[in-house]
């Protein structure tokens, strides 16, 4: 749905910052939680609007999305922090987190997906390889189905550095005693 929609995305991102400002002014004052706890979330909030101007293009490396996850970081501290010296049950503590804390972030974590498929014709990244079409639609395979995005593409190059790691650090024929070990023995 992000992906075919992405306008519409963009505006239920936007109306849910604009509500999530609503919500911390009401726990403020309605549940008196803790001033700094709803202005360090407001100002993540803040951080999460800024992204809204070049949605959905989203670029790790930009100011806007590390300032977003350096707020959605110390958002998280503060209302752990606030939950920790206080006592309420896991489901309201896991209803807040979800509600308050992860919803926006969570929101565009989903739309990543849209990040490479919006246009026809994707970007080339180097290091990327060479028939690499990481993004949009690409008529020379399968008629104009979805190549690749960018979750797919991060997936693929953690796979890559855990294989790197994985042979530099294990013993050669795997770990003994594992079923790898003993089928290669012939047990």
């Amino acid at each position: 749905m992000v992906e075919e929609y992405t306008r519409l995305t963009k505006k239920v991102l936007d109306w849910s910052i604009k509500a999530s400002y609503g919500f911390h002014a009401l726990l403020f004052i309605v549940d008196r939680m803790p001033f700094f706890a709803c202005a360090v979330s407001c100002l993540a909030q803040f951080a999460y609007s800024r992204m809204l101007k070049r949605f959905p293009f989203i670029d790790f490396t930009s100011g806007e999305f590390l300032g977003s996850l350096a707020a959605m970081g110390a958002t998280h501290w503060v209302w752990v922090r606030h939950f920790h010296s206080t006592y309420h049950s896991t489901e309201y503590v896991l209803g807040f987190f979800f509600m308050i804390v992860w919803f926006v972030p969570f929101g565009f974590f989903i739309s990543i997906a849209a990040n490479e498929s919006v246009l026809p014709g994707g970007a080339t990244v180097p290091g990327a390889p060479s028939s690499g079409n990481l993004g949009g639609y690409d008529p020379n395979r399968g008629g104009g189905k979805k190549t690749r995005n960018a979750l797919l593409m991060l997936l693929d190059t953690l796979k890559l550095y855990w294989t790197r790691l994985s042979e530099r650090f294990m013993p050669k024929g795997g770990i003994p005693g594992t079923y790898r070990d003993t089928h290669q023995k012939g047990w």
